[in-house]
């Protein structure tokens, strides 16, 4: 018997082939339904819209200290995510932030020192570099800055992010990082004042620091069409 008698006369034959016809025709016609709607976006990661992005940052002690510096020198500092014990566990760490605090004591001897053409005690430079895992970041600082090293985008919080699905944009914000060791460089370079008759004295800086962790928690919203036009008509 051939295929087409089958067809004629065998219901499960009549019945398979019913089932490719309905598939054959079927899945053209959904996904060119799919493709055709505006509406809404997709991709792996999920539906594609615009979020307004809010968060608030929080701080977690793991050093703390005083180190003075010589003319010339870097002094280093290590600690480790541990310090921070148990206020840590669950948090997205996204940062570390040291904050460094001087005063600078050159001192001046001599009876030039009063002269008008003198020069007063000039303030030192002081920089700052942290490290942790594979990435650094060094700033100059005055006396109560911070250097800050951070490994997500910062520049999202408080704004509405446009066109990326909620995985993309937690991954600019989820830390995946901050656990383990870090390290604090200081540097400091002298700056003197005086002038004739008048005797200068700095060898260094001593520099108070704090170093913290860094953590964000944050929140996405999806913002639908109405909203973002209110949004623009106030």
């Amino acid at each position: 018997m051939t295929f087409m008698d089958d067809i004629q006369t065998d219901q499960k034959t009549q019945i398979m082939v019913a089932s490719m016809l309905f598939f054959a025709l079927a899945f053209p016609g959904y996904f060119y339904y799919i493709s055709s709607q505006e509406a809404e976006s997709y991709s792996i990661e999920g539906p594609v819209g615009d979020y307004n992005v809010t968060g608030t940052y929080s701080y977690h002690l793991i050093g703390e200290g005083s180190q003075y510096v010589n003319d010339g020198d870097t002094e280093t500092i290590t600690m480790n995510s541990d310090a921070a014990g148990n206020g840590i566990d669950g948090k997205n760490i996204v940062g570390v932030r040291a904050t460094l605090t001087f005063t600078d004591d050159e001192n001046q001897q001599g009876f030039g020192c009063a002269l008008p053409t003198a020069n007063g005690p000039v303030d030192d430079d002081v920089s700052g570099n942290l490290m942790h895992s594979n990435m650094e970041q060094s700033s100059a600082t005055q006396s109560g800055d911070s250097v800050v090293l951070e490994w997500h985008n910062s520049s999202i919080i408080g704004t509405t992010v446009s066109n990326m699905s909620e995985s993309e944009v937690e991954a600019m914000l989820d830390g995946k990082l901050g656990i383990g060791e870090h390290s604090l460089g200081i540097s400091v370079t002298v700056n003197t004042g005086g002038g004739p008759n008048c005797q200068t004295n700095d060898d260094g800086e001593e520099v108070a620091y704090v170093i913290e962790l860094i953590s964000l928690d944050y929140t996405l919203k999806m913002v639908e069409a109405d909203e973002e036009e209110e949004e623009s008509e106030d």
